[in-house]
C-alpha cells in the first residue's frame, strides 16, 4: 500500500508540473512569430495531461486516498474536457475558428476562459497532490516517538495553555 501512495504521490507532482509547463508553453506559443511553438502546448495538453490525471485517478482509487481526493481526481477530468470544448463552443456560437482575423469581442472573451479554467486545473491538481504527499510521507514532529503528527493530533485535544 505504501509503494501506491508514493505512485500517487509522484503521479499528482508529475501531475501539477506538467499543468505549469503547460501555462509555460502557452507562453512560448503566444509571443513565438508563428504556429511552431503551439507545438509543446498541443502535445502536453492532448497526450500528458490526460494521461496523468487517468493515471493518478487509478492511484488515488488503488491508494484507498479517500472519497474526496478520488473524487478531487476524477474532476480533473471535466476541466481538461472544458479546455476543447471552450473554443468547441466559442466557434459554434460565434461562427468563428482558428482562423478567423478579426474575431468579435464575444468571442475572445469566452475563448479567454481557456486560461482561466487553466488556473483552476492548476489548483485542483495542486490539492490534490497536496494531500496525496500527506498521505504518503506524513510528517512528525520531534517526541511523538515516530508516530505521524495527524494521528496523534486525532487522540489528543490541543491544551489551553
Amino acid at each position: 500500500m505504501r509503494a501506491l501512495r508514493i505512485a500517487f504521490a509522484v503521479t499528482t507532482a508529475l501531475l501539477t508540473a506538467s499543468v505549469a509547463l503547460q501555462l509555460y508553453f502557452a507562453g512560448m506559443g503566444v509571443f513565438s512569430h508563428g504556429e511552431e511553438l503551439w507545438g509543446p502546448h498541443t502535445f502536453n495538453g492532448r497526450v500528458v495531461l490526460p494521461a496523468l490525471i487517468l493515471l493518478s485517478i487509478a492511484l488515488a482509487a488503488a491508494s484507498r486516498a479517500g472519497r474526496r481526493t478520488v473524487w478531487l481526481s476524477v474532476l480533473l477530468v471535466p476541466l481538461l474536457l472544458m479546455q476543447t470544448l471552450i473554443f468547441i463552443i466559442t466557434g459554434l456560437l460565434t461562427g468563428t475558428g482558428p482562423d478567423t482575423v478579426d474575431p468579435p469581442l464575444v468571442a475572445v472573451m469566452m475563448v479567454s476562459l481557456h486560461p482561466l479554467n487553466g488556473l483552476v486545473i492548476l489548483s485542483v491538481a495542486f490539492v490534490v497532490a497536496r494531500r496525496a504527499w500527506r498521505r504518503a510521507f506524513p510528517s512528525t514532529r520531534p517526541g511523538t516517538g515516530g508516530e505521524p503528527v495527524d494521528a496523534r493530533e486525532r487522540r489528543e485535544p490541543a491544551s489551553s495553555v
